[in-house]
């Protein structure tokens, strides 16, 4: 008897701590994941937070770049502002406007010589401009248009030795184009090549009267005889005639506008249609 009571002894004692270990170990294990792990994970945290605060991590750099983003905002404020006071300072020491008769030939002037005397060939501060009847006669039907024309003018003042001879336009018009449209309408004076004035700016040459007759060839020889224009003396298209189909037509009986070289009178540009088979002689202008 005392054998079956010490045995179902130690059977209960067994039992009682295999369950007391089991208990033991499962409680405990229990209580790590759910609260003293999340306990561990959570001083991770707090502790990387904090690392983090000190911008001593990858973490903490990437606060350090947010406030470095500030500082390159303000960077960017400042140049702007830079940039406004440079433009300022640019537009308060910027080039003066052009100012006739300080010696300077700015932009717009083609000369400045300090004075308000013409005849020295500077006027307003604008050089003369020259003006000639071509030395050759054409038939007005064979002048390959207006191109044409201008291209005679420029080979006989680039022969003739005159500056700027590139430059040189007819005095003429066809049907689409006016004279006054294609030349320039200077302040200062037109001058034959001798020197003598024709008139003292676009307006005058313009107003019907000239105070010398375009009758001066570019070698500063005399030419008589009529000039091809198609041309009003103000500048404008004389309508009414073919301008010889403009000037590059087939039928050497058309007709075109001439004027008359030795008058200074509005007949100077416009005086009579003849057929473009007759040879005339083209007013040559410096443009």
């Amino acid at each position: 008897m005392f054998l079956g009571f010490t045995r179902a002894c130690l059977i209960a004692v067994s039992l009682a701590v295999v369950a007391a270990c089991h208990g033991g170990e499962i409680g405990p294990t229990s209580t790590n994941d759910g609260s003293t792990g999340s306990t561990g994970d959570a001083d991770t945290s707090t502790s990387t937070g904090s690392t983090t605060g000190s911008g001593t991590t990858s973490d903490g750099s990437s606060t350090g770049d947010a406030s470095s983003t500030g500082d390159v905002g303000a960077s960017a404020d400042t140049s702007s502002d830079s940039s406004g006071d440079a433009s300022d300072a640019s537009s308060s020491t910027g080039l003066a406007p052009p100012v006739c008769g300080d010696g300077v030939v700015d932009p717009g002037e083609t000369c400045d010589d300090m004075n308000e005397n013409p005849d020295d060939g500077c006027k307003l501060c604008t050089a003369d401009r020259r003006v000639f009847a071509s030395s050759v006669e054409y038939q007005g039907f064979a002048l390959d248009g207006l191109y044409g024309a201008d291209q005679r003018c420029k080979m006989l003042a680039g022969l003739a030795g005159l500056p700027n001879y590139f430059s040189y336009r007819a005095w003429l018009s066809d049907s689409k184009t006016a004279a006054a449209d294609r030349l320039v309408h200077s302040k200062g004076r037109y001058i034959l090549v001798n020197g003598l004035v024709v008139a003292a700016d676009w307006d005058a040459l313009t107003s019907g009267v000239l105070e010398n007759a375009i009758d001066v060839t570019e070698s500063s020889e005399v030419a008589g005889g009529l000039a091809w224009t198609g041309t009003l003396p103000n500048g404008q298209a004389a309508f009414g005639s073919s301008f010889c189909e403009d000037w590059d037509g087939e039928d050497p009986f058309e007709q075109g506008g001439s004027g008359v070289c030795d008058q200074t009178d509005a007949s100077w540009s416009f005086f009579e249609q003849l057929a473009c088979l007759g040879e005339l002689s083209l007013y040559c202008f410096e443009n």
